[in-house]
């Protein structure tokens, strides 16, 4: 309960940095009701993420990591190497699967593709997922809770209690980036919740991200790479992505496109 609370915590002090631009962490210990010693080791964390930067004081925001992109404006963005990834991951979907899909752009470009089968049962937190095969010939099931509005994607207890009641033959993740950490993850405390609920709930779980997400990363990593089965991905010689691949696949299966 306690890790939950500083991560909540946490996570509402990124997006206060983000609203107000800067915070002192006096303002922030009586807002939270704790020590300003518990608001610097906050302010500490975030930084080594990447999301704020610490100030006398206080801390102001690094807007550009924190700010999170409508799921439209990213589904716009590099759709050839999505596509190609997304054709990748299709192949590992087995006749008559019981799949997840996840909230995000890549996983979008995957549910394009399975608008083609007609024998999978498919079980998504994706808005805009729901709206591309709800009209195809798989088994198409909504989780319920609450919408949000950037990802269009579907979170809350409502969603993470009927996941435990599931099991997936494979699921298919979303990141946000994982450059410095030992693991993806994601820029809400609360789609991070679902993430994990749906590791525990499948016998394979496969990310798939693009070469971008080896150059960022986001406020909570939600599994280290050996509980994942696979990172689908695409190939790039930058030579720091290369070197973190490697070093992903000595974890979990790295496939390149």
């Amino acid at each position: 309960m306690k890790k939950r609370l500083t991560a909540e915590r946490r996570n509402e002090i990124a997006q206060l940095l983000l609203k107000n631009g800067n915070m002192k962490a006096s303002s922030l210990a009586e807002h939270f009701g704790v020590s300003t010693e518990t608001i610097r080791k906050d302010l500490i964390y975030l930084e080594s993420q990447g999301i704020a930067q610490k100030s006398y004081g206080g801390a102001i925001a690094n807007s550009e990591l924190l700010l999170e992109r409508p799921i439209a404006q990213k589904e716009m963005e590099r759709m050839e190497l999505k596509t190609a990834i997304a054709e990748r991951a299709a192949v590992m979907i087995p006749r008559n699967g019981v799949i997840f899909l996840d909230a995000g752009s890549t996983t979008y470009a995957l549910a394009r593709l399975l608008r083609l089968r007609e024998d999978l049962t498919v079980f998504t937190n994706s808005i805009m997922v729901l709206n591309i095969l709800s009209d195809s010939a798989n088994q198409v099931y909504a989780l319920g809770g609450r919408v949000r509005g950037s990802s269009k994607g579907i979170v809350g207890a409502w969603a993470t209690q009927a996941i435990s009641s599931l099991h997936f033959d494979l699921a298919f993740l979303g990141s946000d980036g994982f450059k410095d950490l030992s693991g993806p993850s994601c820029v809400s405390y609360e789609e991070a919740e679902v993430k994990q609920t749906v590791l525990k709930s499948s016998s394979q779980t496969v990310v798939l991200s693009d070469h971008t997400k080896f150059l960022s990363n986001s406020l909570f990593q939600f599994a280290d790479w050996n509980q994942l089965t696979a990172l689908v991905t695409d190939r790039r010689e930058d030579p720091d992505i290369k070197s973190l691949a490697e070093k992903i696949s000595q974890a979990v299966n790295v496939i390149c496109v």
